[in-house]
């Protein structure tokens, strides 16, 4: 029989890019294989409302 998979993982394991992840219910203090997985940062653009001014020349 196949042993089942956690669905949730520990908080440290999440923000790990290695396969060797821990279920949710362990407690972790460190890990020696940890790897810090690349994170997104999303940058908010925030516009004037309206329509832009046209350049001087």
């Amino acid at each position: 029989m196949a042993r089942k998979t956690p669905k949730k993982f520990n908080k440290l394991c999440q923000r790990c890019c290695k396969k060797c992840k821990q279920a949710d219910n362990v407690l972790i203090v460190s890990c020696p294989r940890f790897e810090a997985s690349p994170v997104q940062l999303t940058i908010p653009l925030k516009f004037p409302p309206g329509r832009p001014r046209k350049a001087r020349d």
